[in-house]
């Protein structure tokens, strides 16, 4: 397995995760919730703010008007020690009083004003305006009543304005603390659901970690104590491994059976006059003899379990030496193993015996001296030192090829092998080796992954 597929499977296992679903989807609704909640409340702390400065300073234009004494020739005395505002006697305070005239013309402004401040707008008799950018600025328009004459009535505009005023510092305070405390509560309320959703997962954690013994042969049930909402799956799942060990032993008692009801015929009749006499017919016994085996082990090897655990590969291989040294003992065959101790495939015994059996005797059968198996990359690689496979060799491991369309002179070993490794997800590759025989390399599926070395 490459490791671009590594990554990618990865990563899908992170955003496969029912729990990183759960969780992501709750944080997003809650964001949404937090985000929408702090907006909500700054703008009614905003409009709270704007309200109460316009209270404040129209009760501050209000005071000035009531100690205010306007001249009919446009002179204006207003002492400021009647009006409860020192900001407006301190220059640079932010806090600044003025009165005009509706022509535009200056009549008074307060200590405070740094400079001639610009002319206001004429809001009208009676008339507020209130602006709270940048800054806030109050308006008023009013009429001023000389005598007793309406020719007597000249109109003013007073402005009171404030740059500097301590609802909006208040109100900033209170801003970054409404989003502080907001942002607290969101993380405090992401961890309990993350700590609520691994409570309510656990049972599937539990059986995912049964799963996993099942897998290594450990166990052959579900033994965790599961919520009542998924018992029904743990018990389809008891049920369905139940149902196939059982299967698997009925199949294999059966070809057990088959296999002693027609070998007791064939003996007879190869034992029998007739094949001694008749060379076609003796030949035509042995073909039958080889096919019926072919047949008996391919169907062994289609009804492995889908579960097998991981299993040792250098005992079985040690045993194949032996046997194989004493039967090849007459060509002088040296079989030079060097694989790990704790390489192992997902794979049962008697399969693993038949499947590296066939291959190694193959490889005797053709070497001329020397077999090696050695692992690299997480592959199984048998090297003889023969004349090497011929071009059509590799079709004989092609699912569906019959046994009696096989190569001449290539028995039935290597398609009997092919069905095998294919049985258990593996992969069977021939090939020219580096001294210039056969090679022969066995490829385990992604699920023996885990088991390899690389």
């Amino acid at each position: 397995m490459t490791d671009t597929h590594h990554r990618q499977t990865k990563r899908g296992s992170i955003f496969n995760s029912l729990r990183w679903r759960l969780l992501i989807s709750a944080g997003a609704i809650l964001l949404c919730f937090i985000l929408l909640t702090g907006l909500a409340l700054d703008d009614a702390l905003k409009r709270y703010t704007r309200h109460a400065e316009f209270d404040r300073l129209q009760g501050m234009a209000y005071s000035l008007l009531g100690a205010a004494d306007i001249a009919p020739a446009g002179e204006v005395t207003l002492p400021l020690g009647r009006v409860p505002a020192p900001r407006l006697q301190q220059p640079g305070s932010g806090l600044s009083a003025s009165i005009h005239r509706d022509d535009g013309k200056l009549l008074w402004q307060s200590p405070s004003t740094l400079g001639t401040p610009a002319t206001p707008p004429f809001p009208g008799v009676d008339q507020w305006q209130f602006i709270d950018h940048p800054g806030f600025s109050l308006h008023y328009g009013l009429e001023w009543i000389f005598g007793d004459e309406d020719s007597d009535v000249q109109r003013f505009s007073i402005t009171v304005s404030d740059t500097a005023s301590p609802l909006q510092s208040e109100r900033a305070r209170l801003s970054y603390r409404l989003w502080l405390w907001l942002l607290l509560i969101s993380a405090a309320l992401l961890a309990m659901l993350g700590g609520l959703m691994y409570w309510g997962l656990k049972p599937l954690q539990a059986i995912r970690h049964d799963l996993d013994a099942i897998r290594n042969g450990t166990a052959d049930r579900i033994s965790t104590s599961v919520p009542d909402e998924i018992q029904p799956l743990t018990q389809s799942l008891d049920m369905l491994l139940e149902h196939q060990h059982n299967q698997q032993l009925r199949f294999r008692h059966a070809l057990s059976d088959l296999a002693h009801s027609l070998k007791t015929p064939l003996a007879v009749i190869r034992n029998s006059p007739a094949p001694a006499q008749d060379p076609v017919l003796r030949q035509q016994l042995q073909r039958i003899d080889e096919i019926v085996g072919y047949q008996l082990k391919r169907a062994a090897s289609a009804g492995v379990k889908a579960i097998t655990s991981p299993l040792p590969v250098k005992p079985v291989l040690l045993r194949l030496q032996n046997a194989l040294g004493k039967v090849y003992a007459d060509k002088g065959i040296h079989f030079k193993l060097m694989v790990p101790e704790d390489f192992s495939l997902r794979i049962e015994a008697n399969d693993l015996m038949e499947l590296c059996g066939n291959l190694l005797d193959n490889a005797a059968k053709y070497g001329r001296s020397e077999v090696t198996i050695h692992v690299r990359e997480g592959c199984l690689i048998i090297d003889d030192d023969g004349p090497g496979f011929p071009d059509n060799t590799q079709r004989l491991l092609q699912r569906g090829q019959r046994a009696d369309n096989r190569a001449a002179g290539q028995g039935i070993g290597l398609a009997v092998a092919d069905d095998i490794a294919h049985a258990y997800g593996f992969k069977l590759t021939l090939a020219k080796a580096p001294g210039g025989g056969g090679r022969i390399i066995i490829t385990p599926g992604e699920h023996d992954d885990r088991h390899r070395q690389h």
